[in-house]
């Protein structure tokens, strides 16, 4: 006797952008998966928890592996390894290389070296921001500004095409 089964194989990488601004705001995974316990309760009720903190983990791994594409995000969207929609590699970007007005407040003037990176656990405490955090502000805003300082034409159009971000946040960055 023989049973038939259907078998489909997909290789699209779901994001959950939930986890995504978990993992942004520099959360363990442990809490991430806490609060989407929390926030979901009706629709996860019956979930095991294991469950839930395994699935956390899952995201948060399949981000760090996508965070060396974010630095470089036209990589991302030539890359065949993470296959996802046009918009969710946008949203992706766009919640990466987006900031906290508080924490680019206290970056500004100084010097985006590598000794004042070590002082953002002031700049954490200050604004009540997690380090991690923190980290990949002031690594975006050093990153942003070393690719664009001596790229004549636009600034705006340059931070756009280069990082892919939207109008509105490039224009935050060129400010």
């Amino acid at each position: 006797m023989f049973t038939e089964v259907d078998v489909f194989i997909g290789n699209n990488t779901l994001i959950d952008p939930k986890i995504y601004d978990y993992w942004l705001d520099g959360y363990p995974a442990q809490h991430a998966a806490k609060e989407v316990r929390e926030k979901d309760f009706l629709s996860l009720n019956n979930v095991h928890e294991d469950l839930i903190i395994s699935y956390v983990l899952d995201q948060y791994r399949t981000f760090q592996m996508l965070e060396k594409l974010l630095h470089i995000p036209i990589q991302l969207s030539e890359q065949w390894t993470f296959q996802m929609t046009p918009v969710t590699q946008q949203m992706l970007i766009e919640k990466y290389y987006d900031f906290k007005d508080a924490v680019v407040r206290e970056i500004l003037g100084k010097k985006l070296s590598a000794r004042n990176r070590k002082e953002l656990d002031e700049v954490s405490e200050r604004t009540d921001v997690s380090i991690k955090s923190c980290r990949r502000q002031f690594d975006n805003i050093k990153r942003v500004y070393k690719m664009v300082e001596d790229i004549p034409g636009n600034l705006c159009q340059n931070i756009q095409s280069h990082f892919l971000l939207p109008p509105d946040l490039a224009k935050k960055y060129a400010a």
